[in-house]
């Protein structure tokens, strides 16, 4: 569990360590940090998406994820989280939910997230974890001086997903095997693409929309047990 919360203790760091970044940068030059590091983070996920090795199950999780996440209104929840917290610090950037929901996203929805929790609980491997820490840092550095500091937001809920996945690991490994987990990487890599689209203004999409989507695989792996 220390390594969970270490990754929180980073991607605070990192939050904290981008606003006297922010200062020695022009609006130009934090524009450009935003076009190149979305295009960076959307050509990733299109590799990880591509990934799937079972693009039926992908499309159905999404579709099925979708309806979900429209009937929750996840993305407007997550929203009107944001424009409470603005409040709370005082800042009228029209950016704040939109960093806090990238950076979560971004910090989420890959593979590491899911197999560096479970590494540390089920075998005491903490490689992973490690690297996912100084990873998270950085992320939470460059968005942070692009979008400010609602990357902060991010971390207690990268903490409380990690946290989740730590405390159920004996329970959920018998799903997590290696082909369930990487086709949720390969959803949440096209959530990835989707989020690159949205703030490079190529396509708006409400990708907190798509998160159920994530549970698709884990639900089809806990269907095949069941039928066995």
């Amino acid at each position: 569990m220390f390594y969970v919360f270490l990754d929180l203790v980073g991607i605070t760091i990192g939050g904290l360590l981008s606003k006297p970044l922010q200062r020695f940068l022009s609006d130009k030059q934090i524009n450009s940090m935003m076009e190149i590091a979305t295009l960076c983070v959307g050509i990733i996920g299109i590799q990880g998406a591509i990934a799937t090795k079972q693009p039926l199950l992908m499309l159905v999780s999404l579709v099925v994820g979708s309806v979900v996440g429209v009937w929750l209104d996840i993305d407007g929840k997550f929203n009107h989280f944001g424009d409470w917290m603005k409040t709370k610090f005082k800042t009228s950037d029209p950016h704040f939910a939109e960093g806090f929901i990238t950076v979560f996203m971004i910090e989420c929805v890959g593979s590491m997230s899911i197999v560096g929790p479970l590494d540390v609980a089920l075998a005491g491997k903490t490689s992973l974890m490690l690297f996912k820490v100084i990873l998270d840092l950085i992320t939470s550095l460059v968005y942070g001086a692009i979008f400010g500091y609602s990357v902060l937001l991010s971390g207690p809920f990268v903490f409380l997903y990690e946290a989740i996945i730590y405390g159920c690991a004996s329970f959920i490994q018998p799903l997590l095997n290696a082909s369930t987990i990487n086709e949720i990487s390969a959803v949440g890599s096209l959530l990835i693409v989707a989020l690159a689209c949205d703030i490079l203004e190529i396509k708006h999409f409400k990708v907190a929309n798509f998160l159920p989507a994530l549970l698709g695989p884990i639900i089809y792996e806990a269907v095949l047990m069941f039928c066995k």
